[in-house]
């Protein structure tokens, strides 16, 4: 068989790029062998990466004496250059800026109340303007953009809480900011930060985003499966069956009776008032209030089902629950596992490791892979 020498090249690139991510700071003949490369490969490999400041010398590694020359350790330079992630629900707009190993240099948020394309790209755009000066080498290099909705290919299908119409919002700030960009479903987004911000890595798992909507996702084999057109894991649009056998059309979706938005509503109308929020909710479980006591059980006897669902269909190694209202209840969580103990291989359900940055982390993984043009690589980021 033929090998194209620029082929294995950009393989080896990739590789020792990786270990360096990974593993750094590292020696050259850890490298060497780590990835059974010949020292020669990856010195030269190395050196490149120095040139172009994706890696910088660490200084020597300490050794023992009589050792003899003491071996130069290299890590990833991860002020290369910046990521900007945003979170557009139906109430926030907000934003992460990441440099390229995931740590955070800068967050805010803005209030949202039913506006309009334009009003969301004007509040971006001046997000974006009002941000400091960083110390990187290079700038601005990716955006990614989380969507509460039906995502194929970076075009939004389906948006419940926002009507983006037919605008190309990845288009738009391509053109502006001359940088890719990529967008992504929220709860997808939830599924990678659980993997690419952790050092356990698993072959497959569910984060399960409880917003203003429901959704899952999904990793199978360390990917993200989306489905035919992206609407893989939308639990949100499962239908729940009520008494009688009604017509389909008419069956009430999970979106509408359990997302943390229909649950305040319930409560709001079981005390008689026009707005419950999260906070009372709490507070209420917290003292054992009998109708919210009730309310909440109902919603761990739907989400066990639905959860049921999750296993069967996808026998994941875990389930992330990325929810304020579980973080907040954690008894919540030990429900639904005691409701699911009758089925055998029950996976561990637990919180998610962030729920508040999940999703914009998860985005800024999906866009440092692709300044590195390491889609699908396996890249370990700091949390």
């Amino acid at each position: 068989m033929i090998i194209n020498k620029d082929v294995m090249r950009d393989h080896n690139e990739r590789s020792v790029l990786q270990a360096i991510v990974n593993h750094g700071p590292i020696a050259r003949n850890e490298i060497s062998k780590l990835l059974g490369l010949n020292k020669v490969t990856v010195s030269d490999i190395v050196g490149t990466f120095i040139d172009r400041k994706l890696v910088s010398s660490q200084g020597e590694k300490a050794s023992s004496p009589g050792s003899g020359r003491r071996a130069e350790l290299v890590a990833f330079n991860a002020t290369y250059g910046y990521v900007i992630n945003f979170s557009i629900s139906g109430e926030v707009l907000e934003m992460l800026v990441t440099q390229l190993d995931g740590r955070a240099l800068s967050y805010s948020e803005s209030p949202l109340n039913q506006p309009t394309v334009s009003e969301i790209i004007a509040k971006m755009t001046d997000m974006i303007g009002q941000l400091p000066a960083f110390e990187v080498e290079n700038g601005l290099q990716a955006i990614s953009i989380a969507i509460f909705g039906v995502v194929y290919q970076n075009e939004i299908v389906t948006s419940p809480f926002v009507d983006f119409g037919d605008f190309d919002l990845v288009s738009y700030f391509q053109e502006r900011y001359h940088v890719p960009v990529i967008m992504e479903n929220e709860a997808n987004l939830a599924a990678v930060f659980e993997q690419d911000f952790s050092k356990q890595e698993l072959q497959s798992l569910v984060a399960v985003s409880i917003h203003e909507g429901i959704g899952a996702g999904i990793l199978l084999n360390k990917q993200l499966y989306r489905g035919n057109y992206g609407r893989a894991g939308e639990i949100g649009q499962i239908m729940i069956q009520g008494p009688g056998n009604q017509r389909l059309a008419k069956l009430p979706s999970f979106d509408r009776e359990w997302s943390e938005a229909a649950l305040l509503k319930k409560a709001a109308r079981l005390k008689g008032v026009e707005r419950y929020s999260l906070d009372q909710l709490v507070q209420a479980a917290g003292q054992d209030d009998p109708e919210i006591t009730s309310l909440l059980e109902d919603l761990c006897y739907h989400l066990a089902i639905v959860t049921s669902d999750l296993i069967v269909a996808y026998d994941p190694q875990m389930i992330f629950f990325n929810s304020p209202l579980v973080e907040q209840l954690p008894e919540l969580l030990k429900n639904i596992q005691m409701k699911l103990s009758f089925m055998p291989l029950v996976p561990p359900l637990v919180m998610s490791k962030d729920v508040k940055y999940a999703t914009l982390l998860g985005g800024a993984s999906l866009a440092i892979h692709q300044v590195l043009d390491m889609p699908g690589t396996r890249l370990i980021f700091h949390h």
